[in-house]
């Protein structure tokens, strides 16, 4: 994370020389052990290293600097740690003692060291030679297939890159400890790290977010994109949530107040408008400010259980009601099939089973959450289960759900459509003149009929629903998993300025992160579920019924003289 300044093109002489090193210099005798003292290798050399009569670590530590070590320094991660690890393996051989007295077995650097530098470092080099800031001659990334560098003084030598199972292997860690120049001003997106700034450089606020003085602020994903666009885009879709939240609200007032909706099967809507209540209402607690459920204390981590109790809430809260609407619209898919096709009502006699599915079993899925430290925020404005368990916790217990019952509501339409294409020549004979097994079928063709008249909501808030399941598994299985490789040429665009935050995210970081419009897409239908609900089933009779209930209290005193007409509907 760097302004041009800090590569300026008269010092990148020295970093295109810096794999040409002379890491040790050429002496008569084979040389000797001596502890690790110098700067540039600390967090990366935990032993005693070789070096050749006549060098010391303090030599070894100039020709690093005067090869321009210090440019690796300004390079962001993973490349600049790579870098380190393999330039100080390079540099510091590793001595192993043998069985014989006072001898020792040299171990120099891996070519998997090599190759990792090959591919961190690539596109950045890449990237400031497209800039012009390094000439395209500069040969900066090191040929794994020549010898190391500075290897000539040892017999035999240049010595060739060495296997992992016989080699200098240095673990990668991170560089972050390291900061050869503090960054003094910070540009957009990034913010100025305080924790690095009030401890003097030797600690950051986030190892993963900031370097050197620049964080990269929460939440992350923002900065990939056009500057606001997903604050607009989630506040529309938060507006969104509120409004279907306080309508689906509405329609469970109406069937707990309005006679026989507590009936079966109009209670199965009930039970589906009471979960869609709690899966939008999650919304109330980041309404107005995401970041309070994004984001850790601090401003820059992202939130999790661990760091912020609200969005632990939340994510619970919200898990509980997309598995529990997606129950209970399971068990309305389920219950249509039943209903249509075999003009049963097996669900009204086993209440129970119905509530096990579309309560306590979304319940125990949020008590594993809750218990496993797997929610948290990732990508969208919500906390959730994290992208690590959202399979696991999420989809696979929605796929176990809507899976069966999409193929259910498949086949239950299959029926329909096939009834309907047979009726139109069956009703035209008289009932009186068909046998009993044909006056039967077509018996049963009028039930299907009438049962898909009346039931065409419950049947159309299925679809819906599976389509909003579909949508959000495709937009988290199209999530790209965690990889940082890119990231590091997408800051150095930024610092660089090789384009406004929007080009560069469009240039490197497109494929990386989420899709804009599907993300949005998919927020945006979960968002509408409670407005779905009460298009469907808040119909002009419920406004009659309104009317008369109130017309009964006021003129009988609260007795509802109604007749009733539940027998008459099936979804109402």
């Amino acid at each position: 994370m760097r302004r041009l300044s800090f590569l300026a093109k008269p010092m990148m002489g020295a970093l295109a020389s810096f794999v040409l090193l002379p890491m040790l210099r050429p002496a008569e005798a084979f040389g000797s052990m001596t502890p690790y003292n110098g700067t540039y290798c600390q967090g990366f050399i935990d032993y005693q290293v070789w070096l050749p009569d006549g060098a010391t670590v303090a030599l070894v530590e100039q020709d690093l600097q005067a090869q321009g070590i210090d440019m690796i320094f300004q390079l962001p991660d993973p490349c600049k740690s790579t870098y380190l690890a393999y330039a100080c393996s390079a540099a510091y051989p590793r001595p192993v003692s043998t069985p014989k007295s006072n001898t020792f077995d040299v171990l120099f650097a891996c070519e998997s060291t090599c190759l990792a530098v090959n591919t961190a470092c690539a596109a950045n080099i890449a990237y400031l030679q497209q800039l012009g800031v390094l000439p395209t001659s500069a040969s900066v990334i090191p040929d794994c297939k020549a010898g190391i560098p500075g290897t000539d003084a040892y017999p035999n030598g240049p010595m060739q890159y060495q296997q992992d199972n016989s080699c200098n292997n240095i673990p990668l860690q991170s560089s972050n400890r390291t900061c050869a120049s503090p960054i003094t001003e910070c540009v957009s997106p990034f913010v100025k790290d305080v924790v690095f700034e009030t401890t003097n450089g030797l600690q950051n606020t986030d190892d993963s977010v900031c370097d050197c003085g620049c964080c990269l602020p929460c939440p992350q994903t923002n900065a990939f994109y056009k500057p606001g666009v997903l604050d607009t885009g989630f506040f529309v879709t938060d507006v969104l949530k509120g409004v279907s939240a306080v309508l689906a609200l509405i329609l469970v007032i109406s069937y707990l107040v309005l006679p026989d909706k507590l009936n079966y099967p109009s209670n199965l809507i009930l039970f589906a408008a009471i979960a869609t209540v709690i899966l939008s209402s999650a919304v109330t607690l980041s309404y107005g400010n995401p970041r309070r459920v994004q984001c850790a204390a601090n401003g820059v981590t992202p939130a999790l259980a661990d760091n912020n109790k609200l969005c632990e809430v939340q994510g619970a809260w919200l898990l509980f009601g997309a598995i529990s609407t997606t129950a209970w619209f399971s068990i309305v898919i389920v219950n249509l099939h039943l209903y249509t096709v075999w003009n049963s009502s097996w669900l009204s006699r086993r209440t129970w089973l119905a509530h096990i599915i579309g309560w306590l079993f979304p319940a125990s899925i949020v008590a594993v959450a809750v218990i496993t430290k797997s929610i948290g925020w990732n990508n969208t404005s919500m906390c959730m289960a994290t992208q690590a368990s959202a399979n696991a916790l999420l989809f696979y217990p929605l796929g176990a759900m809507m899976i069966p019952s999409i193929l259910l509501h498949i086949t239950t339409f299959v029926h329909i459509i096939r009834i309907t294409l047979q009726s139109e020549s069956s009703e035209t004979k008289s009932a009186s003149t068909l046998s009993s097994g044909r006056a039967a079928r077509i018996s049963h063709r009028r039930h299907v009929l009438n049962a898909f008249r009346i039931q065409w909501r419950a049947a159309a808030l299925a679809f819906a629903v599976s389509v909003c399941v579909l949508v959000n598994w495709a937009f988290y299985i199209t999530t790209p998993v965690t990889d940082v490789a890119w990231l590091s040429t997408w800051q150095m665009c930024i610092f660089l300025g090789g384009g406004t935050q929007e080009q560069c995210g469009e240039q490197f970081a497109k494929g990386h992160v989420p899709d804009l419009y599907l993300m949005l897409v998919a927020e945006g239908l979960v968002s509408s579920a409670g407005l779905w609900v009460f298009l469907l089933f808040f119909k002009k009779s419920l406004v009659f019924e309104w009317i008369g209930l109130l017309s009964s209290w006021e003129c009988c005193g609260g007795k509802n003289r109604r007749k009733k007409e539940a027998d008459q509907f099936y979804f109402v």
